[in-house]
């Protein structure tokens, strides 16, 4: 009796892996990926930026786009430094969609490309520029924009609003 409970154990547990095998085969991005999918957290799930802070700003931006950007860059002086760090792509390319860094002032500034126009100037929203909380949208001439850095997103694997 207790040879054939290990064996229909046995054939139990070898018909689920086959089962699990064939489900995951059949499925576009595996069954794995939607199980991490669903277990994993999403990244950009709490922004720990200071409200009313440029950096609060960018990232729910980013956010909005289905994108992430790291959630510990610290001031926005940083972000260059620690996005390269994270291995994102940082360059003197703006894109829309990127991330506009400067030194300025005491603790640096980031702003959110809104597009890049024809002749090479730049539409950037931002929050904080001027007034705390205040959101704005400015224009960076052509013949500036060589003067900040720009930080590419990466697409979040995990988007998720937080009701889910």
């Amino acid at each position: 009796m207790f040879h054939v409970k290990k064996w229909f154990t046995a054939i139990i547990i070898a018909l689920l892996a086959i089962g699990l095998y064939y489900v995951d085969n059949q499925m576009e991005d595996g069954l794995w990926a939607k199980i991490e999918y669903m277990v994993l957290p999403d990244p950009m799930v709490y922004n720990a930026y200071e409200k009313g802070e440029c950096t609060f700003y960018v990232f729910e931006k980013i956010k909005e786009d289905g994108n992430m950007i790291g959630v510990d860059w610290y001031d926005a002086g940083m972000w260059a430094s620690n996005a390269t760090d994270d291995d994102y792509k940082v360059d003197q390319e703006p894109a829309p969609g990127a991330v506009l860094q400067t030194e300025r002032g005491e603790l640096g500034h980031v702003a959110y490309i809104e597009s890049v126009k024809k002749n090479g100037s730049l539409v950037i929203s931002e929050m904080n520029y001027n007034t705390p909380y205040e959101i704005t949208e400015r224009l960076i001439p052509a013949e500036k924009v060589g003067n900040y850095s720009y930080i590419h997103p990466k697409e979040n694997p995990r988007p998720k609003s937080i009701e889910t």
